[in-house]
């Protein structure tokens, strides 16, 4: 007899993307330099691209519109973070030397993620407090980012100094949103494994 069942690609969507969050968060804490970039750009190619990308499709042929939507867009973030750093160096794009307004040009575009994270977060109002407290958390990482950018900008003209303590605030915040991420993806393939839950994802009560 052939199973039918369908496997649910949240789990290891949710893993990846808690990885690379991790990772980017500890570039911007300042915990990893930029001779730490190709790890970072690495797993946000792999583990927050490819894999939510794959679990954003599998989500879709699922039915599951909230989930590929979340998988697909959160892939396209990763895809998009790494060419703003990789098109200037192919040529597509011309090449921003200043390292401050470089960052200056990224402030809307982690402003925009933001709002999307925020819709996110009042999507999730019926699901489960876990979900609800990683994308709390993660808009919340977008708009530090974003802000902490914008205020670069004048720290570098005025000290010589590139990063805020705004971004470092950002990255740490960060790191504490990717663990949740991996939280919650280890919860359900512990669930998935054992037929029941294991680790607590504080179910929302039903009105």
């Amino acid at each position: 007899m052939v199973d039918d069942k369908v496997a649910n690609p949240t789990a290891f969507g949710a893993i990846g993307f808690g990885f690379a969050l991790i990772l980017l968060s500890l570039y911007f804490a300042e915990i990893l330099d930029t001779n730490g970039l190709g790890v970072v750009f690495a797993t946000a190619l792999f583990a927050g691209g490819f894999a939510p990308l794959v679990a954003g499709l599998w989500s879709l042929k699922n039915g599951n519109s909230f989930g590929a939507t979340v998988f697909i867009l959160g892939a396209v973030f990763w895809f998009s973070y790494v060419a703003i750093y990789f098109l200037p160096f192919l040529g597509f794009v011309p090449t921003v030397t200043e390292p401050a307004l470089f960052m200056w040009v990224q402030v809307p575009y982690f402003f925009l993620w933001g709002v999307f994270g925020f819709f996110l977060f009042l999507s999730s109002m019926k699901t489960n407090r876990v979900l609800q407290i990683f994308f709390f958390l993660l808009a919340l990482f977008f708009w530090l980012v974003a802000f902490g950018h914008w205020f670069a900008w004048d720290t570098w003209h005025n000290t010589g100094i590139v990063n805020t303590m705004i971004n470092i605030l950002a990255g740490f915040e960060g790191v504490a949103c990717g663990f949740i991420g991996i939280y919650y993806g280890i919860a359900l393939l512990l669930k998935d494994a054992f037929k029941r839950d294991i680790m607590p994802l504080g179910a929302v009560p039903k009105t």
